[in-house]
């Protein structure tokens, strides 16, 4: 019998209905997905070291992609975010929602730095047509705002 039958086996034969209520509870989360997501406490000095974990990793296919997905999740463990079962996810999302906003609003890099990793480790994401995403004018505006902070 193969770990996921075990598994299957134990939680319809012998979990208690407390364990099955806190194991839905943990893969299916209040608010769902993007809740969850949102709810990583991330600052912007530890998303930007995520995303240099994953720069010497060209992204050119799908399989790039899973790489970052591997290394981010074990950035997340490493550095024991929480919840851990979403935090290099979140790091992901948030770093591709970086990557798309700046595609379509920064073409030539002229964003503060400092300001634009703070303001993405703060923003919320949304759900688009195309994926998880800041919304445009707030993260702007945010940047701004933490462009223009005095120190």
């Amino acid at each position: 019998m193969s770990a996921v039958e075990q598994a299957r086996n134990w939680l319809t034969n012998e979990a208690s209905p407390e364990q099955r209520a806190a194991i839905e509870q943990r893969l299916n989360p209040a608010g769902g997905l993007l809740a969850a997501i949102n709810a990583v406490a991330i600052t912007g000095p530890q998303l930007r070291a995520a995303y240099q974990s994953i720069q010497h990793v060209p992204l050119r296919t799908q399989d790039d992609a899973r790489a970052h997905a591997r290394i981010l999740h074990g950035f997340a463990r490493n550095y024991g975010f929480t919840p851990p079962e979403y935090a290099g996810s979140a790091l992901h999302m948030r770093i591709v929602a970086m990557d798309r906003w700046c595609r379509a609003h920064d073409s030539r890099g002229e964003t503060d730095r400092d300001a634009f990793f703070d303001a993405a480790a703060r923003q919320p994401l949304i759900q688009t047509g195309t994926g998880m995403a800041f919304e445009p004018e707030s993260y702007a505006a945010l940047i701004q705002i933490i462009t223009d902070m005095p120190f």
